[in-house]
C-alpha cells in the first residue's frame, strides 16, 4: 500500500520528534574546578531529576481550564554545599507543543523566574484548546556551584496535565 504525501507530512514531525527525544544524549556535567560530581544518567523526560548536587522538578497544581492560561512549575533546588549560580543565564525552553496546546511564552529567561540562594522557580504558561490530558514540558538549562566547582547541565522535563 502506498502512503499518501499528506499523511506522511502529518506523521513526519511527531515521529521525528519522538525519535530525537528517545535517542537524545545529555551532555556530561561540566565543571570549573577539580571536585566535580560525575555525570548523571537521566531519562529523556521526567517529572523529577535528582543528582547529588541538585533536584529539578516539574509540577502542577489544580487542573487547568480549556481556553484559559494554565501553568506548570519548574523548580531547581541546590543540595548540600551547592547553591544557585548567580552568574548563569538560566533558561527553560518549552518542547514543541502537542496538538491542542500552545505556549504563550515558550522560552523563559532568568528574568522570568524567581531565584534565591538554594532555589530557582519558573512558571511555564500554556493554553489547551480543549479538555483532555496533554504533555507539557521542555528543557531547563541550569548551573549549581559549590565553593570548589560549578556544574552546568540540561534537564529535560515533561508531565501530563489535566485540562477541564
Amino acid at each position: 500500500m502506498r502512503n499518501s504525501p499528506v499523511l506522511l507530512q502529518h506523521l513526519a514531525l511527531p515521529a521525528l520528534f519522538t525519535v530525537l527525544l528517545a535517542t537524545s544524549v545529555l551532555p556530561a556535567a561540566s565543571t570549573y574546578a577539580s571536585s566535580a560530581e560525575p555525570a548523571q544518567r537521566m531519562q529523556a523526560t521526567s517529572t523529577k531529576i535528582e543528582a547529588e548536587s541538585y533536584l529539578v522538578e516539574i509540577s502542577t497544581g489544580s487542573p487547568s481550564r480549556a481556553g484559559a492560561t494554565g501553568s506548570v512549575r519548574v523548580s531547581l533546588t541546590a543540595k548540600g554545599g551547592f547553591h544557585i549560580n548567580d552568574q548563569y543565564p538560566y533558561r527553560f525552553r518549552a518542547s514543541p507543543p502537542v496538538d491542542g496546546v500552545s505556549y504563550p511564552k515558550p522560552v523563559l529567561e532568568r528574568v522570568d523566574g524567581q531565584f534565591e540562594e538554594k532555589t530557582a522557580v519558573f512558571l511555564l504558561p500554556f493554553v489547551a484548546s480543549h479538555a483532555g490530558q496533554f504533555s507539557v514540558g521542555g528543557v531547563l538549562n541550569l548551573s549549581v556551584c559549590s565553593p570548589t566547582s560549578c556544574i552546568v547541565q540540561k534537564a529535560p522535563l515533561a508531565m501530563t496535565v489535566s485540562v477541564l
